[in-house]
């Protein structure tokens, strides 16, 4: 809803802005920004050298708004706009079961497709946005910002943030604006990004015992290998809430329940 959706759009800023020649990002040892004090640094560090890029220092802040939003520019400031919970229907999936097919093989050669259900889903979606503010030192920086973040998550990294659950829709450019800071001036612009993510749950029922087929063949247990009689088996099927509404009712279990515990078998028994 909010933590998700905020550190996808940082994350993807900073893997853009990375490998940009200009407008160059680079984190320190611990994932942070590396914008350091550039006393007797080169004035070419952290931009491209010899078709290399440098990576002394950032030459762009990325992060979370409200922490260096006064201390280095240029600067992408990235906060959360507020979010609102969207049903993915009137029932919210609660009904919607996954189902398997299953191939059975008997030792006659039949061959028989039983579906099973898999998953019970639940599911939902929010919607919101996320606001990236631009601020620089200089329009034209300001200006080109702007227009690579709009560029980037309209075109170029739709497809990614897709596959990692965030659709970000169609976005909206603010005016940009110009204060005075200091001696200087701050010039500013916002991009506001609508964005979709859904959440889907599994509860897996596929360990769940719905059905018990219980064969018993009759034949010579006094042999050392015993064969049983041609076409003379007892095959029954007994659904596991049928066998505990008797228990229940206190009714008696058929006998070749496998719940039914006789005490002297029938004669001899193979099973």
């Amino acid at each position: 809803m909010i933590v998700y959706p905020k550190e996808i759009v940082i994350a993807a800023l900073k893997d853009f802005f990375s490998e940009d020649p200009y407008y160059h990002y680079v984190k320190d040892a611990w994932g942070f920004p590396l914008v350091q004090d550039h006393t007797d640094l080169p004035l070419d560090a952290g931009y491209i050298q010899n078709g290399i890029l440098d990576n002394t220092t950032a030459r762009l802040y990325i992060g979370e708004n409200y922490r260096f939003d006064n201390i280095f520019y240029p600067a992408l400031l990235v906060k959360h706009g507020g979010s609102k919970y969207v049903p993915i229907s009137i029932n919210r999936d609660t009904t919607k079961v996954k189902w398997s097919e299953r191939l059975f093989i008997d030792g006659y050669g039949h061959e028989y497709i039983m579906r099973n259900p898999e998953h019970f889903v639940f599911s939902g979606a929010w919607e919101g946005s996320i606001i990236v503010d631009v601020k620089s030192r200089s329009m034209r920086a300001r200006d080109d910002l702007a227009e690579l973040v709009g560029i980037y998550f309209t075109q170029i990294g739709y497809e990614m943030l897709r596959k990692a659950g965030v659709i970000v829709k169609p976005i909206t450019v603010g005016s940009p604006s110009e204060t005075d800071d200091r001696n200087d001036k701050l010039f500013s612009q916002s991009l506001t990004l609508d964005i979709r993510t859904e959440w889907q749950v599994n509860a897996p029922i596929t360990n769940v015992l719905e059905v018990i087929n219980f064969v018993m063949e009759f034949g010579r247990l006094g042999e050392l290998h015993p064969t049983t009689d041609p076409n003379f088996s007892i095959s029954t099927q007994d659904r596991v809430t049928d066998v505990i509404d008797l228990i229940m009712t206190g009714q008696p279990l058929p006998y070749f329940s496998p719940l039914y515990q006789p005490i002297q078998p029938p004669g001899p028994i193979t099973g």
